[in-house]
């Protein structure tokens, strides 16, 4: 009797979405619940009363590489059947200890999951999609942070794609064994294979929200800025987006790659470190390990082998599959992706005083600048130094990643994001206050970044009609758009760091 209540009932709630999905298709009206390629999901809409947009949050885009799937390519999601209600983020990737998520995101394994906020009122508006991929080097950060999620950029005339991918030990392990295991020969690059799974699940499914996958712009800040210079070195991505962003940071600046052969060394002194070198099965006993151990071992080679547990122990592996070289190199030879380009960079985090001072980001820059130039398309050059107003009263300069509030338009600390900043970036920066002082300059402000990152998405130009003449970058001219208290375009962005 129970089991045929319970069929009865599985077939109205499937048989009303699909009535439903009918209707709509007829109408082309953009509700929930959508039909995805692996089952039905519904949100709910977030964001400022008069812009409000619909979010979908923790979609799976791959299975959970859990088990015998933990440092294996990403596999595909398994189906649901009914609705699967997208109401919550979904687990984040472990990293070690950090600074909590204002979201209160849990870590996990299973954390193979993406966040859609959508604008569109119909199937068919095609709307650019902006694509993020997160910062905290390769080790650290999430897709599920309030701050990314924001409503405002995506009420823009965008579609906001958030993901999270393997990261550190879980993301990027190269070991013999895993190669001798691989159908090509490699291992590594999980967390790289995992952007491509996300961007490949854009592809087939982000029509169904309004988006256009023929018109993909990705996007990161610090570690998410060498995340887009890798993606766009590979050859694997060709198709998967047409226009890219760099927000303070960049593959030379974090981590430049290594030879394959080298992290696979590095692979076998972390078994070692783990106590499964010796096992009559190492990578059976290290896919049975904890992750609390996996993570603890990877902290402590970190300490002796690059100096503090906080730096990037693992890095993108040169393996003739993912990467044929350096991402430099291959931007240095125009031979990336050909695409259209923005670099942003903060002046606080070029010049100091502060963490994270990365004054080798402009020649970073340079050089995919002049690549981009080689492969025929057109590059644009920012710095960014606009501070809230009791920060700047107090001398704070602009800190490392302190635009991307901007850009999500957080000028009010909706999202939380703000004070968690003091004690690791805002403070060594020169803040004193935990109040940034907001004023209507930082709304105005943010709303000129999301405009033209907006416009960057579905044209490769950033300039807005009455708001900005931004220039693209010419090795002669040298010119760079400047947002500080005014947006405005300057020459010498290559003389930034010695004129300081």
């Amino acid at each position: 009797m129970h089991r045929a209540l319970l069929l009865v009932l599985t077939v109205l709630v499937v048989g009303s979405a699909i009535s439903c999905d009918t209707k709509d298709a007829e109408t082309n009206a953009l509700v929930d619940p959508i039909k995805i390629e692996t089952g039905y999901v519904s949100g709910t809409l977030t964001g400022d009363v008069d812009k409000q947009v619909r979010i979908y949050r923790g979609i799976p885009y791959a299975a959970p590489p859990v088990g015998d799937l933990r440092w294996k390519p990403p596999q595909p999601a398994t189906p649901w059947t009914g609705i699967r209600e997208c109401l919550q983020f979904c687990n984040s990737c472990p990293a070690p200890a950090v600074p909590p998520d204002p979201a209160g995101v849990p870590n996990s394994e299973d954390c193979l999951y993406l966040n859609v906020l959508t604008s569109a009122k119909k199937a068919s508006d095609s709307l650019p999609v902006m694509v993020w991929l997160h910062g905290g080097g390769y080790t650290l950060g999430s897709g599920s942070s309030e701050l990314y999620n924001s409503a405002r950029l995506s009420s823009n005339g965008v579609v906001l794609v958030t993901t999270n991918m393997r990261l550190g030990t879980m993301g990027l392990l190269a070991h013999p064994l895993l190669s001798k295991e691989s159908s090509n020969g490699i291992s590594g690059n999980y967390m790289f294979l995992d952007m491509i799974a996300a961007l490949e699940w854009v592809q087939r499914n982000i029509a169904r929200f309004g988006g256009n996958e023929k018109n993909v712009t990705i996007f990161g800040c610090s570690g998410g800025g060498a995340k887009v210079s890798c993606l766009m070195a590979s050859s694997l991505t060709k198709g998967l987006f047409q226009r890219a962003i760099f927000q303070s940071g960049a593959d030379a600046t974090w981590a430049p790659g290594k030879p394959l052969k080298d992290l696979e060394e590095l692979g076998e002194k972390f078994f070692a470190r783990l106590g499964v070198d010796k096992d009559a099965h190492p990578l059976k006993a290290a896919r049975a390990l904890p992750t609390e151990t996996l993570i603890e071992a990877e902290m402590i080679l970190a300490r002796e082998i690059v100096g503090n547990s906080d730096d990037e122990l693992w890095d993108s592996a040169i393996d003739g599959h993912f990467l044929m070289d350096l991402p430099a190199n291959i931007f240095r030879a125009g031979k990336q992706s050909p695409i259209p380009v923005i670099t942003s960079a903060n002046l606080g985090e070029l010049t100091g005083p502060g963490n994270y001072l990365m004054p080798y980001l402009v020649p970073d820059y340079l050089n995919i600048l002049l690549g981009v130039d080689k492969a025929g398309q057109k590059g644009y050059a920012c710095i960014f130094n606009k501070v809230p107003g009791r920060w700047k009263q107090e001398s704070c300069d602009s800190f490392h990643g302190l635009e991307q509030s901007y850009v999500f338009g957080d000028w009010d600390n909706s999202s939380g994001w703000w004070p968690a900043t003091f004690e690791f970036l805002a403070g060594p920066a020169g803040a004193k206050s935990l109040d940034p002082g907001f004023n209507d300059g930082d709304r105005q402000i943010s709303e000129k970044m999301m405009a033209m990152w907006s416009q960057f998405s579905p044209s490769g130009d950033p300039n807005v009609e009455d708001l900005v003449s931004w220039p693209a970058y010419d090795s002669e001219m040298d010119q760079y758009l400047y947002i500080g208290e005014s947006v405005q375009a300057k020459p010498g962005f290559s003389k930034i760091i010695r004129e300081q």
